[in-house]
């Protein structure tokens, strides 16, 4: 049985502004803190290059003809694709979240970063965002 959200919970956006710790979603609680060094990335937990990202950070659900750069591939995919790539169910389509600043896709939700947000040499300032379920 699939359940359908309520439309209204689909627009919904949240913002994160500079210097907030933490925000609830529907996925669970989603923390932000600024770290000296990388440490194991897992589904849940990445590390973003802080000096890239543009404040206010919007949580939302994906949309139609969103796209990103997904870590450690080469180019562009839209969410569509990645998600039938991934095996993704229809409820888990439904649910999925991602993490932007301004119009492009940081982070889906426990799945991948954006390669354009990836730390590199010569990032500085590092930015650990975890959700805790």
């Amino acid at each position: 049985v699939l359940s359908n959200l309520p439309e209204d919970s689909r627009k919904a956006t949240l913002k994160i502004f500079e210097g907030d710790e933490s925000i609830e979603t529907s996925l669970g609680t989603l923390t932000l803190e600024d770290v000296n060094a990388m440490g194991q990335s897992i589904s849940q937990i990445v590390y973003v290059d802080k000096d890239l990202l543009k404040f206010p950070l919007t949580v939302r659900h994906w949309e139609k003809g969103d796209y990103f750069y997904p870590f450690g591939m080469q180019g562009k995919k839209k969410l569509s694709k990645f998600f039938k790539d991934e095996k993704y169910s229809a409820l888990e389509k439904e649910k999925a979240l991602v993490l932007c600043s301004k119009d492009n896709i940081v982070w889906v939700l426990n799945k991948r970063l954006d390669n354009r947000f990836k730390v590199t040499q010569d990032t500085q300032n590092i930015l650990k965002i975890s959700i805790l379920t």
